[in-house]
């Protein structure tokens, strides 16, 4: 059987008759509108259903649809609100100079800044999906996010932001110095636009945050500040490692499941910035809290030059301080040149029983005063409080001698 009659028969078998068409070909017709279809741009045939999509989302999220793929949502909290335990009108009288060098700052010049993004990873893989802002007007904290629905929208997203980052003076962040500025400048880079906040100050409350509590917390997170130092508890919050999980669930499903606790986390950590940065700068300016380390205080007062005023912190603690918080302001005094304030703050501790300061003032006397005599007082104090203890022995020798030499009558 040659191969023209195989065919015919296998058509037979099948149901059809020799030239007639197979039930599933398409008309002519329909294939002709099928190319077109697949040959359109995407943004004819998916646009208006991701429109429609974007437009319910921004509607659930009480925001708008700014462009194709970005959704703005604003919020206002009152400078009367507590967060926590602390009402955000504290920032009012906020000394944020005492957080960072270039102050005073001016509250309605700071730009309160936080991302969400795909990965912790950083480079050009990394998208910040969701971009919250806060500052200060009049007597409102108010708070917008700027929140991609696709990849499509970031290009919006960066132009939407300059506004804010052109008004402000300051940047407040946490963490934001190693992550948030260094990703959203490589972002604003990729779009060919220049980032907007490099001239800015930038006012990073994590170091702070450090400086004060790392002796007392298990750890410095944002979350662990709010909790123990603002007294606020999130409830119901999606934690920050689910975050990028739930945006890319709903890019893969086009459910919003978990889009609206996202929004709030965010929201949150804004507000939360607004609140730590007053209640840091009140700590620094001279309030106490129980977990608080002062000897940082005032090396934080001391590395800005404001020596005078870290004794000035010391002394309003009382009986709080720690022997090494003196230690610390004293030894600056002296590596200074001014001997006369650290010889006050050693001879006070001297007279509590120090014998770090009774050592210090026995050097002092010996090198600086040449006062034999009153360095081997201390000296000797040294030897009763710690007996055999061979530098101490060697000193009270050396005294001796010079004080012979001097001409001293022997003690």
């Amino acid at each position: 059987m040659d191969l023209k009659r195989r065919l015919s028969l296998l058509r037979t078998q099948s149901g059809h008759a020799d030239g007639a068409p197979h039930a599933s070909s398409p008309p002519q017709a329909s294939f002709k509108a099928r190319i077109e279809q697949l040959t359109r741009p995407e943004s004819t045939r998916t646009g208006r259903a991701a429109c429609d999509r974007d437009l319910e989302l921004a509607q659930r999220l009480n925001g708008r649809l700014l462009a194709a793929g970005l959704i703005e949502v604003d919020a206002v909290f009152p400078l009367a609100h507590a967060h926590g335990h602390r009402p955000l009108a504290r920032i009012l009288d906020a000394p944020l100079g005492t957080l960072a060098a270039g102050g005073p700052f001016d509250p309605e010049g700071l730009l309160l800044v936080d991302t969400e993004t795909t990965g912790l990873a950083g480079g050009t893989g990394t998208l910040p999906f969701l971009l919250g802002l806060g500052r200060i007007e009049r007597q409102e904290l108010r708070v917008r996010q700027l929140f991609l629905t696709r990849f499509g929208g970031e290009g919006a997203l960066l132009t939407r932001a300059l506004e804010w980052f052109q008004a402000a003076r300051t940047l407040v962040s946490f963490n934001g110095k190693c992550f948030d500025l260094p990703l959203l400048a490589t972002r604003y880079q990729l779009h060919r636009m220049r980032p907007p906040f490099q001239p800015l100050g930038h006012l990073d409350l994590l170091h702070p945050t450090r400086r004060l509590f790392s002796k007392a917390w298990p750890d410095c997170r944002l979350r662990t500040a709010e909790e123990r130092f603002l007294g606020f508890t999130r409830t119901d919050d999606l934690p920050g490692h689910l975050v990028p999980v739930a945006w890319s669930a709903f890019l893969r499903t086009g459910v919003p499941q978990s889009i609206p606790a996202v929004l709030e986390h965010n929201r949150w950590d804004i507000v939360s910035l607004a609140a730590l940065a007053a209640e840091l700068a009140h700590l620094y300016g001279g309030a106490t809290h129980p977990d608080a380390d002062l000897v940082a205080v005032a090396r934080q007062k001391i590395a800005s030059g404001r020596l005078r005023e870290a004794e000035e912190h010391l002394d309003a603690q009382g009986g709080r301080l720690t022997t090494q918080a003196w230690e610390v302001l004293a030894n600056e005094y002296r590596r200074q040149g001014e001997h006369v304030q650290a010889m006050a703050i050693w001879e006070r501790l001297a007279a509590h029983g120090s014998n770090a300061a009774m050592e210090h003032l026995a050097k002092y006397h010996e090198h600086v005063r040449k006062d034999y005599a009153r360095a081997l007082d201390y000296t000797r104090a040294l030897i009763e409080q710690a007996p055999g203890e061979a530098r101490h022995c060697r000193r009270q020798a050396r005294l001796i001698a010079k004080g012979r030499r001097a001409g001293l009558p022997p003690k």
